[in-house]
């Protein structure tokens, strides 16, 4: 009897170079998720465990493995200092991987490797949803079942056959995921919640704004949120996406200055053109909702804060779309003393270059209207210039930047100008959110990313209200009319702007073209896989239903057992086994004596093996005791020993040919009379075939043994 501990070497040579490979192939996202230590862990247990097989180096001990373990807990806590969340936990899945790996003695440890490898597929989803990861998990659970299918029976196939059986499995369970997915109740919000790995969010804008704190996401390209319109989208210069204002300023950053938002005392009167969309919020772990100026209707899940942007009940930890309409222009309540104080403070005295400059433009026209308009043509008439990496400034920000660097970004534009109406007396804001859009012609959608992050201004005009008024206009109006382009040249750091209309024109005579229309494709078909599949929720599963017909919890049983029932149909016709000519010559040798006996009333049972079926033979009829015996010894050989020479193919039909198709001399036998003789004889003649196939003989199925 083998030990439960032991591992035959044969099993594992069979099975552990694919299983090895499926593990590296598992922990391969992973290297763009957490610190390379964590899947370089897994990978380097694989390389040992396979130069182990191949006596390259010795197998871990176990006081080896011990302090591996205690190596991969101290990692894991070294890099997030704790073992749980997303990240933390996730790390410490990939380090018990590779120690079960390492410490595999029996069977049942190579069944909770690939068991574990499954689980950890699935914790990439925690990072990332997209359709190449998707693409992945069905390549590792492929690889996953080819594994399993070795360890079960799977002697008689080679590689090629154990993936092809493993592919057609996955690919058979596709259309039930499929059915399960559009008529299994949905479920709001996520199935379990992973405790916060980091207070901020993942990206985007901020709860305060600093110098370069806007231009950080200036070159990246990663999406905030994406917007489907019912009909034309509004024009570059109206693509004002709200988010949080600031009113308080410390002498070098600007917060809101107040611990939570107040919600709006009645919606404001708005006019102009209505645009209906659908924003689709990619997770930011804040509860902003950037709707384009201004916000008419929304969601009742939604709240209008009193500064005007939307707010979700809870922080966005997972893409959310939202249905929503906005108008460009709106009417607020009057200004209240308390916000005129807030709109006017300032954290000491202005410099007195800045006080020159303000009480200059005063002189001139003391109006709010007249002092913003001179402000602008300052910032156009003045050498500034809007880059993304300005240079650092020493003492007062905002008096180093109006005249000695002026170079900035759309921070430093915003946030100077609300400080200069602040000095005029005039009450100023700064408003946080994106501005334009990247209109996508394929997909016909438009993306907005981190890198149309943006700043702009408001200032409060008796009889007119709050005003938008965007200073970075006046220095580059391309960024706010056009859609941005972003190069490093000898500095690194300056934006310029191209035509849509122009890049979407040219033909695909580049390279660059190809890969921008490449791009604009791929954008389309991932927007497309966001809106059917990842954000098929509640909302959306009930609509599409409703198309079906199905209104009630009866009624989607029914389908549900009925599609799933239909599937079943299709398989069973699919998959039912056909007669199909045996390639196997000496198998239909074989198949040829085997009915000759079972016209003699010698039937062989199903699950009966090829050397029992000789046994009973021989006592059934002892004259064919020796002949058949020798018959199926061969035949034995031949199919599982190697031996597949012509000559001993045409001994075996000799040995057939022997064996009459009719019982001489005697009434048939049926059943299975108790008869001993002979039985001692196949016994000793098939001995040399019983050791390639154990005790039953290859396998018990009929005509495939």
């Amino acid at each position: 009897m083998t030990h439960p501990s032991s591992l035959p070497p044969e099993l594992l040579r069979r099975n552990l170079p694919l299983l090895c490979a499926a593990l590296a192939l598992v922990v391969t996202p992973h290297w763009a998720d957490l610190p390379p230590a964590f899947p370089g862990f897994v990978w380097l247990a694989c390389g040992w465990r396979l130069a182990a097989l191949y006596r390259k180096a010795p197998p871990p001990s176990r006081i080896g493995l011990f302090l591996l373990t205690l190596a991969g807990a101290g990692l894991v806590y070294l890099h997030f200092h704790k073992f749980y969340g997303r990240e933390g936990g996730t790390a410490l899945f990939l380090v018990g991987l590779g120690l079960k790996l390492l410490e595999m003695r029996s069977l049942r440890d190579l069944y909770l490797v690939v068991y574990l490898a499954l689980f950890v597929a699935v914790t990439e989803y925690l990072f990332s949803q997209s359709i190449p990861i998707a693409a992945h998990t069905l390549g590792v659970v492929t690889l996953l079942m080819s594994c399993l299918i070795g360890l079960n029976g799977g002697e008689n196939l080679g590689l090629a056959g154990r993936l092809r059986l493993g592919a057609k499995m996955v690919l058979q369970a596709v259309p039930v995921m499929v059915v399960l997915f559009l008529f299994l109740p949905r479920i709001a919000g996520p199935l379990w919640k992973l405790p916060e790995d980091e207070p901020g969010g993942t990206t985007g804008l901020s709860d305060s704004m600093e110098p370069g704190a806007i231009s950080r996401l200036g070159l990246s390209r990663e999406t905030a949120f994406r917007v489907d319109f019912e009909g034309a989208p509004p024009p570059p210069q109206e693509r004002y996406w709200r988010g949080p204002v600031f009113w308080k300023y410390d002498g070098r950053r600007w917060t809101a200055g107040y611990d939570q938002p107040l919600p709006a005392r009645r919606p404001p009167q708005t006019a102009g053109a209505s645009y209906r969309y659908v924003l689709t919020l990619e997770p930011q772990r804040r509860r902003w909702v950037f709707a384009l100026e201004t916000a008419e209707t929304f969601p009742a899940e939604l709240t209008r804060a009193e500064d005007g942007f939307l707010l979700a009940a809870e922080p966005i930890r997972e893409r959310r779309r939202y249905l929503l309409s906005s108008r460009p222009a709106a009417a607020f309540d009057a200004l209240s003393e308390s916000e005129r104080r807030r709109a006017l403070q300032l954290p000491g005295m202005p410099d007195e270059r800045v006080r020159a400059l303000v009480d200059g433009w005063l002189l001139e026209d003391p109006s709010a209207d007249a002092v913003a308009q001179r402000a602008l043509r300052h910032f156009r008439e003045q050498p500034f210039i809007y880059s993304l990496r300005p240079p650092a400034i020493d003492g007062d920000p905002i008096a180093g930047f109006l005249f000695e660097t002026r170079r900035g970004f759309c921070e430093h534009y915003a946030g100077a100008f609300v400080y200069l109406m602040r000095v005029a007396g005039i009450p100023a804001r700064v408003v946080t959110g994106y501005q334009g859009g990247h209109w996508n012609p394929v997909g016909h959608f438009l993306e907005v990313s981190q890198a149309d992050a943006h700043a702009w201004a408001e200032i409060w005009i008796d009889g007119n209200g709050w005003t938008r008024i965007d200073p970075t206009a006046a220095v580059a109006p391309e960024r706010i009319e056009r859609e941005l382009a972003f190069e490093a040249d000898a500095d690194g750091a300056v934006v310029f702007a191209s035509p849509v209309a122009e890049a979407l024109g040219q033909r695909l005579s580049s390279l660059r073209g190809l890969i921008r229309e490449a791009g604009l494709l791929w954008d389309a078909v991932d927007h497309a896989w966001v809106q059917w599949v990842l954000a098929y929720g509640p909302e959306n599963q009930g609509r599409f239903l409703e198309r079906l017909g199905v209104v009630d919890w009866n009624r989607l049983v029914y389908w549900l057992t009925g599609l799933l029932g239909l599937l079943a149909l299709i398989s069973f016709i699919l998959l039912w086994p056909r007669c199909r000519p045996v390639a196997d010559p000496a198998l239909r040798v074989y198949l040829r004596v085997a009915g000759k006996l079972e016209r003699q009333g010698l039937v062989r049972a199903p699950a009966e093996g090829m050397r029992d079926f000789a046994a009973r033979v021989a006592r059934s009829r002892p004259d064919l005791a020796e002949s058949f015996g020798r018959f199926t010894a061969l035949f034995l050989a031949i199919r599982y020993g190697g031996m597949v020479q012509p000559a001993e193919l045409e001994r075996l039909k000799a040995l057939g040919r022997e064996i009459p198709s009719r019982q001489r001399g005697s009434h048939q036998h049926r059943g299975f009379p108790d008869l001993d003789a002979g039985a001692e004889g196949i016994a000793g003649t098939t001995a040399e075939a019983a050791q390639h196939h154990g005790p039953q003989g290859p396998g018990g199925r009929r005509g495939h043994d």
